[in-house]
């Protein structure tokens, strides 16, 4: 009887450690798991001089961006899912939605440091530190978001950090910092062009990369005759 019980705690832990333990590999070689979708988070993008400006002929404020454009820009991908396909951008057949923890994170941004001189250029540990707070709930496997760096007007260029994450855990399994070149007519359409640029980049090259770095390679076995 106890060796059973063993057994059975022993499956237990095992199955519980095998959840969690999400490697980079899995989001190339596992399609059990799950990919959620969880949208761009704005909420420590800066604007590359002022903010007035931003917008060319069309002012703006700071408050605009925040409560205007961060949820635009996140529900036009879902609004025209065929110009902004998430999950063939990394090759799934299907990927989860849920927004909510990026709005609260949007609407949360302080208006007063949206404004900067430079990119801020954020490293790994900044992600990290920004992925640990979302609330994510009971939601599981593997996260997806784009976490927008900057936006420069001058430079036609928006930064992005395109990040994997571990949902259980919120450990960053994959993190690159890309370059979204902007067009389209008016604001809004104007910089979703950047971070539609951005997928593109991912669909037609940039996630062959990722998998051919960190996909399980299958080895081949000499017979033992």
């Amino acid at each position: 009887m106890k060796k059973r019980l063993l057994s059975i705690l022993l499956l237990i832990l095992v199955f519980s450690y095998s959840a969690y333990a999400q490697r980079v590999e899995d989001i190339f070689s596992n399609s059990d798991y799950t990919v959620t979708w969880f949208g761009i988070d704005y909420s420590h993008s800066k604007v590359i001089g002022y903010v007035s400006t931003f917008g060319g002929n069309t002012p703006i404020t700071a408050t605009d961006l925040r409560d205007k454009y961060y949820p635009s820009w996140n529900h036009l991908i879902l609004d025209e899912p065929d110009k902004y396909d998430v999950a063939s951008m990394i090759r799934r057949k299907s990927v989860a939605v849920d927004l909510n923890p990026i709005k609260q994170a949007n609407a949360a941004t302080p208006v007063d440091s949206v404004e900067a001189a430079v990119t801020p250029y954020y490293m790994l540990a900044d992600i990290q530190s920004f992925v640990s707070l979302y609330d994510t709930k009971d939601r599981a496997g593997i996260g997806l978001v784009f976490i927008a760096e900057s936006m420069n007007r001058l430079k036609k260029e928006a930064i992005y950090h395109v990040v994997f994450f571990n949902i259980e855990t919120k450990e960053v399994l994959l993190q690159e910092r890309m370059r979204g070149a902007p067009f389209g007519a008016g604001i809004r359409n104007y910089w979703a062009g950047s971070y539609g640029n951005v997928m593109s980049q991912i669909r037609d090259e940039q996630y062959k990369k990722w998998k051919s770095k960190y996909a399980v390679k299958a080895t081949s076995q000499k017979p033992t005759w």
